[in-house]
């Protein structure tokens, strides 16, 4: 049994604990938040001790979820990967490279599994995919939010896009060699909207567009490959294959859709974190695929920076992480 705890108990923070408190091979110990009130509340609710110095929950947990704001992941996830604890750190996995290098460095040091929250890994769709995509040569990927006042602490690069890069990275087994981008800030200090478009070294082409400012709700990636044309919709949880097939001497196109488990992606996440600290099975998604899809978003912000500037718009790129 292992004794893991949460580190801030916001939005995601609340359901980490949730979903702790339901695994098995997992004891909740308690929780920390720096509002008191919240932390005391989901403490209560899921039967633990509720902490207001980080410090003193590390001292009894060997494992720890950690849902801060992107600023406080390098201190916090360092202290406690020094302190004896396994981590799994909300994505993105840090602001800047150089402190993902740091707390990758930190978890090998202290020889301790370090997980990075990209949960849509772990979405019944995406893993639905994997059986039907198999060599994209052109991808169109859309995650559109409405405006919720969450996550506003970085870019929707670092916030949403990071997602479909991460997703993208898995399927297609090329670096980059050209990327152009666009994106402006609307309701707040930080880029709200932006889109970009990767050219890979074998010839693929992946368009990516991230809103948080969309008046509905969509999440969804579709690949073109040889012979046929894959859809997935992770937030309806669906998937379908398009091809073409011969009927009667006429072609046609058939859809297949293909069966998609209902599973809560955060538990099969969860659940895969807690069965790497306890030596069941080794890590799924490793801290430096976390690192590539955060390279890759911050050289599509540097591309969007760079463009803002030839029009003449107002963009710094130290305001705009």
């Amino acid at each position: 049994m292992i004794k893991s705890g949460v580190i801030g108990v916001g939005h995601m923070g609340k359901h980490h604990a949730r979903i702790l408190a339901e695994i098995p091979e997992c004891e909740l110990i308690g929780v920390c938040d720096i509002d008191k009130d919240k932390g005391q509340k989901i403490a209560t609710e899921y039967n633990c001790t509720y902490h207001g110095n980080i410090k003193e929950l590390l001292s009894k947990t060997d494992a720890v979820i950690i849902a801060t704001p992107t600023n406080t992941h390098r201190k916090i996830t360092i202290e406690a990967l020094n302190k004896g604890n396994h981590v799994l750190v909300e994505k993105p996995i840090s602001l800047d490279l150089k402190e993902a290098d740091e707390i990758i460095t930190a978890a090998s040091r202290n020889n301790l599994i370090l997980q990075v929250g990209h949960i849509e890994r772990f979405n019944p769709a995406i893993l639905a995919s994997k059986k039907v995509v198999q060599n994209p040569l052109f991808i169109e990927a859309h995650r559109l939010s409405p405006f919720y006042g969450r996550g506003v602490d970085v870019s929707v690069v670092l916030d949403l896009m990071v997602h479909d890069l991460d997703i993208i990275l898995n399927y297609v087994k090329s670096p980059v060699k050209h990327i152009s981008a666009g994106g402006v800030p609307v309701l707040t200090n930080y880029i709200d909207i932006a889109n970009a478009r990767l050219e890979f070294e074998n010839g693929a082409i992946a368009n990516i567009t991230a809103s948080r400012i969309s008046l509905m709700k969509l999440r969804k990636i579709r690949f073109w490959q040889k012979y046929s044309y894959v859809s997935v919709d992770t937030l309806n949880r669906k998937v379908g294959v398009f091809y073409r097939e011969i009927n009667n001497g006429q072609p046609e196109i058939k859809e297949e859709d293909i069966n998609v488990p209902t599973d809560e992606p955060l538990l099969l996440q969860n659940q895969s974190f807690i069965d790497a600290c306890i030596g069941k099975k080794d890590i799924e998604f490793t801290p430096e695929e976390a690192k590539a899809s955060l390279a890759l978003a911050h050289k599509i912000l540097d591309k969007i920076v760079s463009r803002a500037k030839k029009l003449d718009f107002k963009l710094e790129r130290e305001e705009y992480p």
